[in-house]
Order: C-alpha cells, then structure tokens, then sequence
C-alpha cells in the first residue's frame, strides 16, 4: 500500500540480528541455491526488516534488524507468515521530468525481476547507516539514483527538487516498508534518455551490471493508461504510486 507522509521518517538500527528457525533457514538456503541455478548473478546480500513500527506525534519510528536477500526474496516469492517475514526497508524515488514524464525503469535480463518495470531504489547499504545507528534514507535513495541513472541528486542542474512524499507500508502478503521521493528534473524527457544511453554504454564497455535494461518515459496524464498497455510485470506498488500522484498536487517546498 501507497500512503502520502507529512511526517519526518526514522529507522533505527539495532545491535540484534533477525533470527529464524533453523527449519525456515534450512528451506530459504534451499530455496536460494534454485534460485542461483536459475540465474548465477543473483548475490545473497544483507538486508534491514522492520521489526517495529511506531507512528509517533511528529514522526514515523522503524526500528530494523539484519537479514539478507535470501530472506527476503523467499518471503516475497514464496511466503513467510509474519513472525518471521522479511519487513524489507528500502527507498525509491519517483522521478518526473522537466516536461512531465514519468521515469519508469525496465529491469534488465539478469536482475531478479527481469523486464520488471520499477522506479529506482534499492535496499539499505552500511554506507546508509550511521555510527549512531541512524538510517540516512536520502542517501540511500542518492547512492541509488547514481548506480542506476548516474543522477546526481543534489546537482541542481539536473534535479530542479525532491522531497520524500510517500512510503510503502505492508499490504497483505506485500512485507515492505520505503520511504519513496518525487523528483523532478531540471532536464527533459529527451536529454534524460540521452544521458541514459550514454551511461549504459558505458556500464557494458566496463562489464559492469547494468539493473535497467532500458528507460520508459510515461506522459503523466496519461500514466495509468500507459502503465496498463504494457505487457511487462511490474513492481507491486508501481499503479498505485501513479495514481496517487498523478492525481495530488505536488509539494516540494523544502
């Protein structure tokens, strides 16, 4: 579920890691060795779940635990009951461009959801927690936007503004928590896809992974309309993000 946020969001990190079962260890371990058959680039990485959620006054409180991606794809694909699903904090952000596209991308071939249209994002890194514990999210959803876009966040000249406006929360047998931005370009439509081609050249001459195959530039009053033509899969929460903000009037003012 898409919810708009007026309030500040915090994630905590705490010193325990998540422990499971060792009967639902021994069949998401078996599960990940299919899954790494299926397609060698998959990489078992860590990943924070929320294990406390607390809306507070004048903030949204999540504290997290360590797990990893095989936790979490298990629970996504497969199904944990909620004692033990992998609550997966991560965030994203909405890119608009300059002339009022949507920036949607299409996961390429070797990622775990080949052709699946999303917008960028990605789970949390170490680099995005402090030695306080605390979770930098802005960085987070920085350090995502430059691996897969190579977008400067803070770059003016690029990204004109951005605010964090919305956030996934648990919807049934969806456990994920992401605080998502809008952004929106400096640059056009056009110039972004330029920029775009340009990088994933770059990206396969290096051998590097490239996680879009290719970039969809969805007109906004007509997103919704667009988004259902296309035969790709797509990410749980991508429709409903589109409407919610195809359909609200932006507030961007930092």
């Amino acid at each position: 579920m898409i919810i708009k946020v007026n309030k500040k969001i915090e994630a905590i990190k705490s010193d325990k890691e998540l422990q499971l079962p060792e009967d639902l260890r021994k069949e998401i371990e078996k599960f990940w060795e299919e899954q790494v058959k299926l397609n060698p680039h998959l990489f078992n990485g860590q990943v924070w779940s929320v294990t406390k959620f607390e809306e507070l006054p004048d903030k949204l409180r999540l504290t997290i635990q360590k797990t990893n991606y095989a936790h979490f794809l298990y629970d996504e694909r497969v199904g944990i009951e909620s004692q033990y699903a992998c609550y997966n904090l991560y965030g994203a952000i909405l890119l608009e461009s300059k002339d009022g596209h949507y920036i949607i991308g299409e996961m390429d071939e070797t990622t775990s959801y080949p052709k699946c249209l999303t917008i960028t994002g990605g789970a949390l890194d170490q680099k995005d927690i402090k030695l306080d514990g605390q979770v930098d999210i802005v960085n987070n959803i920085a350090r995502e936007l430059k691996e897969e876009l190579n977008i400067d966040l803070f770059d003016k000249n690029v990204v004109g503004e951005y605010k964090i406006q919305y956030m996934e929360i648990p919807e049934g047998k969806r456990h994920s928590y992401a605080p998502m931005m809008k952004g929106i370009l400096s640059i056009t439509a056009k110039q972004m896809e330029e920029q775009y081609r340009e990088y994933k050249e770059i990206l396969e001459q290096k051998g590097e992974d490239v996680e879009f195959a290719k970039l969809h530039f969805i007109k906004k009053e007509k997103a919704l309309e667009t988004l259902e033509s296309l035969n790709n899969p797509k990410r749980p929460y991508l429709e409903s993000l589109i409407v919610l903000d195809s359909t609200l009037k932006q507030e961007l003012e930092r």
